[in-house]
C-alpha cells in the first residue's frame, strides 16, 4: 500500500472532493510514418482537406452543445478551434509537409501540432503558453477524421459506484466538456495554469480543480484514493483516515456556511459595524450569470464586460444593433431596479480582435485597445452606444468607458453619445434623460489626473489589475516577472488614495472592481480611504458582505493611514494581514496577498 503523500499545485477552482484516481489517457496515433510517391501527394492533400472539413463540422457541433449547457462564452473556445481548422494559413504548414517531406497526413498532423505545442509551451506569457492544449485538441480531432485511433477515454470499469478524481498530464477543452459529471467530482493535472481553458471550464462546472502539480503522474496511480483541495491547491494521495475526516468536515462546513451567507446576503443594505452603507456588486460577462447576481444577493452589477457579446460570437462580425439592444435589455430588465454598469467594448491588447487593429502590434497591451480602439472604429462604437441607449429605459443603466487616459477622451465619448441619442430618439424610442457616464481608472495618467476627470463624469471605477500592471510595468502573465505584480506596492496604493481623494472632493461615487475588491485585507484599506462600492465575482459577494458587517470605518481609516506610511509591498502585505487577523479574528476570510 502506498504511503500518504501531499502534493501542491495551482488552485483554479475552489472546493473539496474525495474520490478514486482515474487516469485520463490518450491512445496514441497508431499510423506509422509513411513515405509518399510523387503521384500520391495530391490525393493525400485532398484526403486531408476532407478530414479538416469533417473536423470543422464536429467542432462546430461541440460548440453548439457547449453553448446550450454553459453559454456562449465557453462555446467560443470551440468556435476558435473551428476557425483554426478553416484557416488555410493555419493548415498550410501541414500541407507543405506533403510536398516537402512526402509523408502521410497522419504523420504530418502529428509532427506539426507537436512543433506548435512546443513553441507555445516555451513562451513566457502564460496566456499564450496554455494555448498548447488547444493545438493538441485540434490535432486530435484532425487525426480522428483521418482514421487514427487517438481519443481520450476513461477506465472506470473497476470503480463502479465510486466518486472519481480525474488525473491527467493536461486536459484539452474537448476533454473537459466530455467529463462525465455524474461520476467525476474533481480533476488534477500536471500541466496548465489559472487561465487555461480547462481551468475556466472547471469553474463553470463547479468542479474543484488543481493544475500544474509537479510529478503528478509519477506519484498518483490508477485507483489511488485522492483528496483535492481546490482552495489551497493541495492534492493528497492515499490520505490517512484523519485527513479524510478533516476534509469531509471542512467540505460540510463550507456547504453550510455558503447557504447561511447566501441567506444573509439577501437581507438588504450592507452596513459596517458603525453604520456606513456599502454596496457590494457583481462582475459578470454572460447573460446566463444574471441569475447568479440575484442568487448571491449582489447589489446590482458593478461591471458587465460587453465585449463578450462579440468574443463569444461565431466568426468575426459584431452582433447587430438589434442583437446588442436585446442583450442589454435582458440584463437591465432582469435586474431592475438594481444598477447595472455596462462597460463599453474593451477589446484589443490580448483580448482578440486583431483584425480590428489592422496589424500585429509589437506591444498590444500598450497599443490600440479599449476606448482607443472604439475611436478608431467609430461605426462599431456608435452602434454599441445606440443599442445601449435603446435598451436604457428597461432598467438602471450606467455606462463605463475603459482605458481612459485623459479628459479629452471623456468629452469625445459624450459627443458620440449625444449623436447616438439623437439617432435613437428619431426612431421614436424613449431614452432616459440622465444616464450616468463613468471613467475606468486603470492607467497612471488617469489616476494622476483624477481631479480633472472627476468633474467630467458621474462616477469613477478603479480597474485594479491593469492599474497595477501599468504602474509597475509588470505583465502578471509573464512568469519571469509575475512576482513583481504586487497590489500592495506603495506606488499603487498612493495612486488609489489620490483617486479616492479626487472622487471625494468632486462628490462622485468611486468603486473598485477586479481581484483587489475581493481581497478582504485590501478592502479594509479601501474602506479607510472612503471607498464604499466594490464589485467582484457573484460567488464572493456573500462572504464580502458578511466581512464588511464586522468592520468599522474608524478602524479602516487607521489601517489606511498606517499602510500608506510604509515603504515596501512586503511591509504593507504583512501589516494588512496582521490587521485582518486582529479585526476579524479566527474567522477572518483568506487574503490573496503574499505576506
Amino acid at each position: 500500500m502506498k504511503r500518504p503523500l501531499s502534493l501542491t499545485g495551482i488552485p483554479v477552482s475552489p472546493g473539496v472532493a474525495i474520490g478514486r484516481a482515474v487516469l485520463w489517457v490518450s491512445r496514441e496515433d497508431s499510423s506509422p510514418k509513411r513515405a509518399l510517391e510523387p503521384e500520391e501527394i495530391e490525393p493525400e492533400i485532398e484526403r486531408f482537406r476532407k478530414a479538416a472539413e469533417a473536423a470543422v463540422q464536429e467542432t462546430e457541433s461541440t460548440a453548439r452543445h457547449v453553448k446550450e449547457r454553459l453559454g456562449a462564452e465557453y462555446a467560443g473556445i470551440f468556435h476558435a478551434h473551428a476557425l483554426f481548422l478553416k484557416d488555410r494559413t493555419s493548415l498550410g504548414p501541414i500541407e507543405r509537409r506533403f510536398a516537402h517531406e512526402r509523408v502521410n497526413a497522419e504523420w504530418a498532423v502529428a509532427a506539426t501540432t507537436a512543433d506548435l505545442m512546443a513553441r507555445f509551451r516555451s513562451l513566457p506569457d502564460e496566456d499564450f503558453a496554455h494555448n498548447a492544449a488547444d493545438i493538441d485538441d485540434v490535432g486530435r480531432v484532425l487525426k480522428r477524421h483521418l482514421g487514427g485511433e487517438e481519443n481520450s477515454r476513461l477506465r472506470m470499469e473497476d470503480l463502479a459506484g465510486e466518486a472519481i478524481v480525474l488525473v491527467a498530464d493536461e486536459l484539452t477543452p474537448s476533454d473537459a466538456v466530455r467529463i462525465p459529471r455524474d461520476r467525476v467530482v474533481a480533476f488534477v493535472t500536471e500541466r496548465g495554469g489559472r487561465t487555461s481553458h480547462a481551468a475556466i471550464l472547471a469553474r463553470s462546472f463547479g468542479l474543484p480543480a488543481v493544475v500544474g502539480v509537479p510529478q503528478l503522474l509519477a506519484e498518483v496511480g490508477e485507483g489511488d484514493r485522492v483528496v483535492v483541495d481546490g482552495r489551497d491547491g493541495l492534492v493528497w494521495r492515499e490520505p490517512s483516515e484523519d485527513v479524510v475526516a478533516f476534509f469531509r468536515e471542512r467540505r460540510n462546513q463550507e456547504a453550510r456556511r455558503e447557504i447561511s451567507l447566501k441567506e444573509r446576503s439577501l437581507g438588504g443594505i450592507t452596513r459596517t459595524r458603525d453604520g456606513a452603507e456599502v454596496a457590494v456588486r457583481a462582475n459578470i460577462e454572460l447573460l446566463s450569470e444574471i441569475g447568479d447576481v440575484v442568487e448571491y444577493g449582489a447589489d446590482g452589477v458593478g461591471l458587465f464586460r460587453s465585449e463578450f457579446l462579440y468574443l463569444s460570437k461565431e466568426g468575426v462580425e459584431f452582433p447587430s444593433e438589434e442583437e446588442q439592444a436585446a442583450a442589454y435589455r435582458e440584463i437591465l430588465e432582469g435586474l431592475a431596479p438594481r444598477p447595472v454598469v455596462i462597460r463599453t467594448y474593451d477589446l484589443g491588447g490580448k483580448k482578440g480582435a486583431r483584425h480590428l487593429v489592422g496589424s500585429d502590434e509589437s506591444n498590444p497591451v500598450l497599443g490600440l485597445r479599449g476606448v482607443r480602439l472604439c475611436f478608431a472604429r467609430p461605426e462599431m462604437f456608435s452602434t454599441q452606444l445606440r443599442a445601449l441607449l435603446a435598451a436604457a429605459a428597461g432598467g438602471n443603466l450606467r455606462l463605463l468607458v475603459p482605458m481612459v487616459s485623459g479628459v479629452e477622451e471623456i468629452r469625445r465619448v459624450r459627443t458620440l453619445l449625444k449623436k447616438a441619442r439623437e439617432d435613437v430618439l428619431e426612431r421614436g424610442i424613449s431614452v432616459p434623460d440622465d444616464i450616468p457616464l463613468g471613467a475606468m481608472i486603470e492607467v497612471p495618467s488617469a489616476a494622476m489626473t483624477a481631479d480633472l476627470l472627476a468633474p467630467e463624469v458621474d462616477f469613477l471605477s478603479l480597474g485594479t489589475n491593469d492599474l497595477i500592471q501599468y504602474t509597475l510595468a509588470v505583465d502578471r502573465a509573464n512568469e519571469t516577472v509575475s512576482d513583481l505584480f504586487r497590489p500592495t506596492h506603495p506606488a499603487v496604493l498612493r495612486l488609489v488614495a489620490r483617486v479616492a481623494e479626487a472622487a471625494r472632493t468632486a462628490q462622485k461615487p468611486l468603486s473598485v472592481c477586479g481581484e483587489m475588491a475581493a481581497d478582504p485585507a485590501l478592502v479594509i484599506l479601501f474602506l479607510g480611504l472612503g471607498i464604499r462600492e466594490f464589485s467582484m465575482g457573484p460567488r464572493t459577494v456573500p462572504m464580502m458582505k458578511e466581512f464588511l458587517r464586522g468592520i468599522s470605518t474608524q478602524d479602516a481609516e487607521r489601517v489606511a493611514r498606517a499602510a500608506l506610511s510604509l515603504s515596501t509591498a512586503d511591509e504593507v502585505s504583512t501589516f494588512l494581514a496582521q490587521e485582518l487577523r486582529d479585526l476579524a479574528g479566527d474567522g477572518a476570510p483568506r487574503t490573496a496577498m503574499r505576506a
